[in-house]
């Protein structure tokens, strides 16, 4: 007996030791793989590092971190929205961080570039890093393992966090993620110096992650989310003491962080400062709420749970009715801004709807199977289990289970909202995956089997978990490396736009679809200023696309009031085409993306390849054959088994017609156009066959209006080709035939000789009315002006209108002649924020009705300039067209521009060559902009929409255009 007794001892102290060590080793080993893990992810993510951003807004972000770097806090930034500029209205706090690291970095030699770069691969890093300490503090060490492995391979968190994508959630999620971690040790700890510790770090790090995003309102939301339920759940439980406890502990936490982060909105760092108003208001709404739980019980009856629920459920609905009255409806909207219902939000896709592809693509392994996401689900039944078991039988609600819950929750209604927020969920996403897994590890553990049984268990789990990264890794890596080669450096866009910063005034501005603004802008690239960008002037998206999209009057738009110098056409922009349609009101909200049941929609533009006599796009399935019949010619475009007949078909050369019969050999409707080119088939839907697109795009002349389509090309004249990308300059006035007087003939000529002649000038006013303008023809002999002929005054001519002029003239001897048009027009280039009386104030907004004070205004011109300072007044609208409603799958939207002076400010400016600083007594009248829009509200009632207003100063100047160059030719006649 006494020697079973020894051995079952000795057994013990074995079992003991062994299981000693498996902790020991657990609590070691653990750490270095999550280590491991994230520099992995860190590697992952540096792997699109190049020349330039993959994402197109980090190009902007590199700007304002660069402006910040040598400013300090900047407020405005001067190259989007042309001429004006804009504030900046990103929160400081998303540069002030990377500015950070790039101080620490560049002790090791890194440039600016280079840990701007390095940035978004180091939030990644820090994000693992994050979950795992999240995750050991809600479960275990397994949790925070499996969490941070799947983080690491995640493709919803990649697509936030690698290399040239440097927006705002990345790091803000880190900071969330670390905050958290902090307060649950906070709320845990019972040591006084550590507490203060914790509690310094969750408020510090949670108001620091305030300014690194403009949808910081979530981790407010998520906080006191968790703070108003585990204060009701511990009051209806009778846990008054814990209530107490946690009352003392968390809210003066919360009421700091709301505090120190409305304070830094000041200096533009956090710019969150409504929604922080609003959670202080919902945070005194909770306090009267506690305050009635302690101290009700004199009046109310708190007998049991039963009363106490009633008792909270009463007053929280009281609650929801006055804030509903208070704030209205938007009070639902929580993160609205990432899924507005406007035209132009319709068209951005990663603000679209979520659908259950999109979590299976970004939560798939390989594939898009979903199994990341899937398998968080059982995570979510285990905690919540959990949860409740505690909570009904042992009246415990535990703070880390419980926030755990609601941080899952609120990212999954955030994913469900847009398709941005993917990535936003993905570090709950992961928590609870990991839960799974490190909820199974522990059962593992706890068996009562031998250790060597346990391990082999633990041991095959953990291996057919780390298929997920060994699986879906190197998918990863080939994404990444094929990311770095950006669509800048593959598309022609590098050489464009390195020719306009090359090739062009510093003062000089450019404009293409938005998409394209922040590569016109950045410093890396073309260095110029931008009409319209991905975060600016959204107002004028709507302009662009109806320049693009339509044809004929409708299309002219007034773009010298945007100063604007060159249109940058991308041939690839036909995929886009559907969007660009819909936002310009060529089709219906119908066509653009179908009816509810996804009928309806069309492809408005389609491009084939030439392969012999037949042209051939693969991947939409689409063969266009000519197919020669006898003596005619008649034109088939297959798709698939379908054989359909355009309602018109044009080769060029030659612009040979060819009719068809609109319709397919199912009998149903064709509405297509098709233009044929020796390389090129394009199949246009009939409504843009005549867009401004195709001619610019394409070179294919076609227009529904006679004439139009000689005017447009004489208005932007190309100036440089690269790949898909063609730079047209604009020319507002120009000349787009010119014809001679030669023996009793008008004859049209493309050269003119020295002598005497007696011209008729086929003009094109592009958006903008000619008045009381002069007309001259310079004589060059290179660049150089040997003489200045007055030729014509034009007193007032409707750009809609525009008729010949005739002008006689005796031209000198010179290499080419250059026909000017002169007349007042816009110049300049605001360089600085607008300031008055002082204060820094929206450039394209300066002052309200009524407003007067001092301006302050810095503008950059080339040239000398004698200027009157005004103040314009801007209205960008849309009038629906057709539909019942704005929401009527039939209704489109036509987008229009009025503008007009309100006020002179001040005449006689002089301007000299680089930046001119003028301070101006300013007044703006009363019901300048009031009476506009009610008048146009009258005029168009519930169809009108307006997009923007604006009131701009602007400087007027006699001002010479460029309307043609014709080369000289040796004098042949004489004109009569």
């Amino acid at each position: 007996m006494v020697k079973s007794k020894v051995k079952k001892v000795e057994k013990g102290k074995e079992g003991e030791e062994k299981r000693s060590t498996y902790v020991l080793l657990k609590k070691v080993l653990i750490p270095i793989l999550v280590f491991g893990f994230a520099i992995y992810a860190f590697y992952l993510r540096h792997l699109t590092a190049g020349k330039y951003f993959p994402d197109p807004d980090t190009f902007y972000h590199f700007e304002i971190y660069k402006l910040v770097l040598k400013e300090g806090l900047p407020r405005y930034y001067p190259m989007s929205d042309a001429p004006f500029g804009s504030l900046i209205g990103e929160p400081l706090g998303l540069y002030l961080l990377p500015a950070a690291f790039y101080k620490v970095v560049s002790l090791f030699g890194y440039n600016e570039l280079q840990a701007f770069l390095l940035w978004p691969p180091f939030v990644g890093f820090l994000g693992v890093i994050a979950v795992y300490l999240l995750g050991r503090k809600v479960l275990n060490e397994w949790t925070g393992l499996w969490g941070a492995v799947v983080l690491t391979v995640s493709t919803a968190n990649f697509s936030r966090t690698f290399s040239g994508n440097a927006r705002g959630d990345g790091p803000f999620m880190a900071l969330f993620i670390f905050a958290s971690v902090a307060m649950l040790y906070y709320l845990k700890e019972s040591n006084k110096t550590r507490k203060i510790i914790y509690g310094t770090l969750f408020v510090l790090l949670t108001v620091i992650s305030l300014g690194a995003w403009n949808g910081s309102p979530f981790g407010l939301m998520v906080l006191l989310g968790f703070a108003s339920l585990q204060t009701i759940i511990l009051f209806i439980f009778g846990k008054l003491e814990e209530l107490k406890k946690f009352v003392k502990e968390f809210y003066p936490a919360y009421l700091a962080i709301l505090a120190f982060g409305y304070a830094l909105t000041f200096p533009g760092i956090v710019k969150i400062g409504g929604f922080i108003r609003f959670a202080f208001e919902v945070f005194l709404g909770l306090i009267f709420l506690l305050v009635i739980m302690l101290y009700g019980g004199r009046y109310l009856n708190y007998s049991d749970k039963k009363h106490r629920f009633l008792v909270v459920t009463i007053i929280v609905l009281l609650g929801f009715g006055g804030a509903y009255a208070y704030v209205g409806p938007k009070l639902f909207r929580l993160m609205g801004g990432a899924y507005q219902s406007t035209q132009v939000y319709e068209t951005v896709q990663e603000l679209a709807k979520t659908t259950i592809g999109d979590v299976k693509a970004y939560y798939g392994v390989e594939s898009g199977n979903g199994l990341i996401f899937f398998l968080s689900i059982p995570g979510l039944l285990i905690l919540l289990t959990k949860y409740l078991y505690d909570l009904f039988k042992k009246a415990k609600s535990d703070n880390e289970t419980l926030f755990a819950l609601v941080f899952y929750t609120m990212s999954l209604y955030l994913l469900y909202l847009a398709v941005r927020f993917l990535f936003l969920a993905s570090y709950a996403v992961a928590l609870f995956f990991g839960i799974f897994i490190g909820f199974s590890m522990d059962v593992i553990e706890k068996m009562k089997e031998n250790i060597g049984i346990k391990a082999a268990l633990g041991i095959v789990l953990s291996l057919m978990i780390l298929v997920i990264p060994f699986v879906h890794a190197p998918v990863l890596a080939r994404s990444a490396r094929a990311l770095k080669n950006t669509e800048i450096e593959v598309t022609g866009w590098e050489q464009a736009l390195k020719w306009l910063r090359s090739n062009t005034s510093k003062y000089a501005t450019a404009t293409s679809w938005w998409d394209y603004g922040y590569w016109i802008e950045s410093s890396l690239l073309g260095n110029r200023r931008a009409s319209a960008d991905g975060g600016h002037a959204r107002d004028r998206d709507h302009i662009l696309a109806l320049f693009l999209a339509r044809d004929g009057n409708i299309s002219e738009v007034d773009f010298e009031s945007w100063e604007l110098n060159y249109f940058i056409i991308y041939l690839n922009d036909w995929a886009k085409f559907n969007a660009i349609s819909y936002l310009g009101g060529a089709i219906t909200r119908k066509e653009y993306n179908g009816d509810e049941n996804g009928r309806g929609r069309v492809t408005t533009i389609l491009l084939t390849q030439a392969a012999g006599n037949v042209y051939v796009n693969p991947y939409a399935r689409i063969v266009i054959k000519v197919i020669q019949q006898n003596k005619t010619r008649r034109i088939a475009v297959n798709i698939g088994q379908l054989e359909c007949s355009p309602i018109l078909s044009v080769a060029f050369p030659g612009n040979i017609k060819i009719k068809g019969s609109g319709r397919c050999s199912d009998g149903s409707p064709f509405p297509y156009v098709v233009y044929l080119t020796p390389s090129l088939g394009v199949l246009a839907y009939y409504k843009v066959a005549t867009s401004n697109f195709v001619k610019l795009a394409f070179g294919i002349p076609t227009s529904s209006y006679s004439e139009f389509a000689e005017k447009l090309f004489s208005n932007f004249i190309p100036v440089y080709q690269y790949g898909s990308v063609i730079v047209y300059e604009f020319r507002p006035f120009a000349i787009y035939k010119i014809e001679d007087f030669i023996n009793g003939t008008w004859r049209e000529v493309g050269k003119l000789s020295p002598g005497k002649h007696t011209l008729r000038l086929y003009i094109s006013a592009f958006g903008r009315d000619i008045k009381n303008a002069t007309l001259y023809v310079y004589a060059l002999n290179g660049t150089k002006i040997i003489k200045r002929i007055k030729v014509g005054e034009i007193k007032y001519m409707n750009h809609l209108e525009e008729y010949p002029i005739i002008v006689n003239v005796t031209l000198p001897t010179a290499q080419k002649y250059r026909f000017i048009l002169a007349q007042k027009g816009p110049v300049g280039v605001l360089t600085g924020p607008v300031r008055v009386n002082g204060k820094i104030t929206n450039p394209a907004y300066i002052m309200r009705e009524g407003e007067s004070g001092r301006l302050e205004l810095k503008v950059g011109v080339d040239k000398e300039y004698t200027a009157d300072l005004y103040l314009r007044a801007t209205f960008i609208y849309l009038v629906r067209k057709g539909g019942k409603s704005n929401e009527d799958y039939d209704a489109s939207f036509e987008p229009h521009m009025d503008t007009f002076f309100i006020t002179k400010l001040k005449e006689g400016i002089k301007l000299r060559p680089g930046e001119n600083e003028i301070v101006v007594n300013a007044e703006m009248p009363k019901n300048a902009i009031s009476s506009y829009k009610e008048k146009l509200e009258k005029e168009h009632g519930d169809k009108l929409i307006i997009r923007g207003i604006r009131v701009e100063p602007v400087f007027i100047v006699e001002k010479e255009y460029t309307m043609i160059e014709v080369s000289a030719s040796a004098p042949h006649h004489s004109s009569e």
